[in-house]
């Protein structure tokens, strides 16, 4: 099934270029963590006392580049993913972002499929909060200070930075999608028992539980994904201080739209897996262009 998305996929037309955005100035203070001066991993997930990592996916040069775990009981799903072995690529939406820039390597699977290690799910709407974004040279929405904010690079590299409160430069940077107040800030959770559940997302028709997603970024510059099933904002921030992430963001919720998966190749075939069996779509959700964003991890021989 897997080839034969890609032989599809790989004859979809291009749409016309975007139209040029705003011109962006470059400036001189950086986001708190630079995504240019990103450190990178090569020895493994944190040792954390109770939790057991096992390598599952792609391996090169005799490693794992991601290693899965579970928290809280088997309900939140967690995956490591070393920048040493990985770069990352932002794909947005068919639909969201609204009003996305759409370049034509984003409607072409086969453009990330053949090195596809892992994937992920992206933010919330644009509608949905009041968060920034930008892509490939256009600024979507206003980029606001102070908020969580997934960083890509042009050279692929992935940060996850809280945004400055002065001017910060774009120079070299794809992408910027910003979700909400940071879930982890200088490895401290930022939920507060004074939160209603509109803080941190209005999930599900307004449940106190619901399937939530969270990216964070240790101090090695390694990266941790994690899916919540069921749970409350605390219990995705506690998951990421205890994997010891530096910063984290809170991305997207609800029934169906979180997800993160691991893959594997075999004789031109690909096969992902989820890293928690409760994940609503399978692992072929990420092997089309699907109708909202989401970052590919591309393995690096």
């Amino acid at each position: 099934m897997a080839a034969a998305l890609l032989a599809l996929c790989a004859g979809c037309t291009a749409s016309s270029s975007p139209a040029a955005g705003p011109t962006i100035t470059p400036f001189s203070s950086p986001p708190t963590v630079s995504a240019s001066t990103q450190p990178l991993a090569s020895h493994g997930p944190p040792k954390v006392a109770g939790l057991s990592w096992r390598g599952l996916g792609t391996v090169i040069h005799g490693r794992y580049v991601t290693y899965v775990a579970t928290t809280r009981h088997g309900s939140i799903g967690l995956m490591w993913m070393d920048p040493s072995l990985l770069k990352f690529r932002f794909v947005p939406g068919s639909a969201y972002p609204e009003r996305s820039p759409i370049l034509p390597q984003d409607r072409q699977v086969s453009s990330w499929a053949p090195q596809m290690a892992a994937a992920f799910n992206g933010a919330f709407k644009l509608t949905d909060q009041d968060g920034g974004y930008y892509y490939a040279g256009v600024t979507v929405s206003p980029l606001r200070p102070g908020l969580a904010s997934m960083v890509v690079t042009k050279q692929g590299t992935l940060s996850v930075v809280v945004w400055s409160s002065g001017n910060v430069s774009l120079a070299g940077v794809q992408v910027v999608r910003q979700n909400l107040p940071p879930l982890v800030d200088q490895f401290v959770a930022q939920t507060s028992p004074q939160d209603n559940n509109h803080t941190w997302g209005y999930a599900d028709h307004n449940a106190t539980l619901a399937n939530r997603s969270a990216l964070g970024q240790l101090a090695d510059g390694s990266l941790v994904y994690a899916y919540g099933y069921q749970v409350r904002p605390p219990d995705m921030a506690t998951a990421m201080v205890r994997v010891r992430a530096r910063t984290a963001i809170m991305l997207d919720m609800n029934m169906s739209q979180p997800g993160g998966f691991v893959y594997v190749h075999h004789n031109g075939t690909v096969a992902g897996q989820r890293i928690l069996a409760t994940i609503y779509h399978n692992s072929s959700v990420y092997l089309m262009w699907y109708k909202k964003d989401f970052v590919v991890a591309l393995a690096q021989s």
